[in-house]
């Protein structure tokens, strides 16, 4: 008995062992050796795969020792990779060379064929037009390998793209971005590069060192007709979050299983910045913040019941996104000229919130003669919103008062009308009176308002000497102005604003930023030895200030201007 429990001990460590070893680990790499971050990873003739993270490494289960992967990778050639007696391995892919002729722009908006390149650059595929987002950046989400595009939850705040694990330059026909990609409206778009890799755009120095998101615009038309007019509208409705936190629901407010409302400010049992473990929702009677009163003034229990599980659920609402576009564009014999006008409009999945953007582009081309050309375009852009909401950690936040701290033994439903009877303006209607705060209330009387004003124009001289020989002058300035305000109303609380009593802020942002670049392009061929050069130099300006200013504390509740303070503050 003993030697046969051996036998089964030692074959199933056999077993663990060889299953063991059927674990690949390997890094995929291009034709320079760098990580491909995104590259897939699976198993031929199976559906099981992985991808690979911002290093290019992956890990695989095998089913055999002698398992065949197959590596692929968007503008490379796939290989098939031979796992018998490895468990490791760096593997290599060369790029397509069928798609090497293809003509891209690169920096400074210079086209050259890919095969003349030396880094990687991979062309946007798709209508950002359609399905579309405030924000064309989250557009470029999925479309480029190695590219990470890193969405905020709050309206204003561009997304944080990542190209191989560091931020690359925006760059709008040649010229580093000089706003923010609010301003960038697709249907203005005519093509999008991402240039990868440390020389991608070395021209910009070290700010591009990251590799570029090089987008050019579109100019005139290419309608043989000479002479087009577009109207596009594009519709949406979204939804609430992909995933919300699972919390209990069994459990009431307050601590170590004891719960009963007073008045929300410690008079009670626990009812005072408490925790979600009190008494169990059993239907026993306990006093609670809409509990009625009696002849003598004094809360009458109410059964204890999980009536809010849906809080969070209940409370958001439905998004919608409509953005409209109206464009005339004409070509002829010296040039062209294009005009585009622009309106997006989203309404948010939190109460009251809502954002417009205006955005007018105007773009022409003359040719004064064969040899001498101008180019020069004009962009404004005009983005509203009377409420962005703060999603930071804290009582400021939706998901901090229902879902973290706040509890089921409240309907939100039962919130909406906010004030209590009697003290209009003053003091807000909630389950507790200490941390929390009703979110009804934050929706539509904490307002964080934005109006932000950009406006770029940028010239371009070119001139040919000879068919081998052309300078290029060209400059550009972003001018950004824009204004955000905070009305902090009575009886709100957060971190900072204990004492309730009102607040209001400004903030004032004007940025300036100029470049200016010259270059002297020579491109001719000798035989089958050719020359490709340029010669430059550029200056770049930025300049900023900022002003802000608030209150400490309101003497007048409801009335938001900085000279209704408690104490007076200088502006800084």
């Amino acid at each position: 008995m003993e030697k046969t429990k051996l036998v089964l001990i030692i074959a199933l460590l056999a077993f663990v062992l060889g299953h063991s070893q059927n674990i690949f680990q390997g890094r995929v790499l291009d034709e320079n050796n760098e990580p491909l971050p995104g590259a897939t990873v699976v198993l031929k003739g199976g559906a099981n795969g992985v991808a690979t993270d911002f290093d290019g490494k992956f890990k695989i289960e095998l089913p055999s020792a002698n398992s065949i992967l197959v590596i692929s990778f968007f503008g490379y050639l796939p290989v098939e990779f031979d796992t018998t007696n490895k468990s490791s391995a760096d593997i290599t892919l060369q790029p397509d060379a069928q798609r090497l002729d293809e003509v891209v722009v690169t920096a400074l908006g210079i086209k050259k064929e890919k095969k003349r390149l030396g880094y990687s650059v991979q062309e946007v595929d798709g209508d950002l037009t359609k399905a579309r987002d405030p924000n064309v950046m989250n557009s470029l989400a999925g479309k480029v390998s190695g590219l990470v595009v890193a969405s905020s939850a709050e309206f204003f705040t561009a997304p944080k793209l990542y190209l191989r694990g560091k931020e690359p330059l925006i760059v709008i026909d040649g010229v580093p971005l000089g706003t923010d990609s609010w301003n960038i409206s697709p249907d203005d778009i005519e093509s999008i590069n991402v240039l990868k890799g440390p020389n991608a755009a070395a021209l910009y120095g070290s700010a591009g060192g990251n590799g570029a998101v090089q987008i050019t615009t579109k100019r005139g038309t290419k309608d043989p007709r000479g002479f087009v007019i577009e109207f596009n509208q594009n519709s949406m409705l979204q939804g609430g979050f992909n995933a919300v936190p699972e919390v209990q629901n069994s459990y009431g407010p307050g601590s170590y299983g004891n719960y009963a409302f007073v008045d929300g400010k410690g008079a009670g049992i626990n009812d005072a910045d408490y925790d979600q473990w009190g008494p169990k929702f059993e239907g026993q009677l306990i006093t609670q913040y809409d509990s009625p009163l009696d002849a003598n003034g004094n809360l009458i229990p109410t059964p204890w019941l999980a009536r809010g599980a849906n809080n969070f659920d209940n409370f958001i609402e439905n998004g919608f996104l409509e953005t409209s576009n109206l464009s005339v564009a004409s070509q002829f014999d010296k040039g062209n000229v294009r005009f585009s006008t622009s309106h997006t409009y989203q309404k948010g999945i939190n109460p009251n919130t809502k954002l417009n953007i205006y955005n007018f582009n105007l773009s022409s081309k003359y040719n004064f003669s064969e040899k001498t050309s101008i180019d020069a375009s004009a962009n404004f852009n005009f983005q509203t919103s009377p409420n962005n909401p703060n999603v930071q950690y804290g009582p400021n936040s939706y998901i901090y008062n229902m879902l973290i701290w706040g509890g089921a033994d409240y309907d939100v439903r039962d919130l909406r009308n906010y004030w209590q009877e009697g003290k209009e303006g003053i003091q807000q209607k909630n389950f507790e009176y200490t941390r929390y705060n009703n979110p009804y209330f934050m929706a539509y009387e904490w307002l964080r308002g934005k109006q932000t004003n950009d406006f770029t124009g940028q010239v371009t001289l070119n001139h040919k000497f000879t068919k081998n020989f052309d300078a290029t002058l060209r400059t550009n300035i972003a001018l950004e102005n824009e204004f955000d305000s905070e009305k902090f109303p009575y009886s709100m609380t957060t971190y900072g604003r204990e004492k309730a009593q009102g607040d209001y802020k400004e903030w004032y942002y004007n940025n300036l930023k100029s470049y200016t670049d010259f270059m002297l392009n020579y491109n001719n061929t000798f035989g089958d030895f050719g020359v490709k050069a340029t010669l430059g130099s550029n200056i770049n300006i930025e300049k900023y200030r900022r002003l802000y200013a608030t209150t400490d504390y309101l003497i007048v509740p409801g009335l938001f201007t900085l000279s209704n303070t408690q104490t007076p503050v200088q502006p800084t």
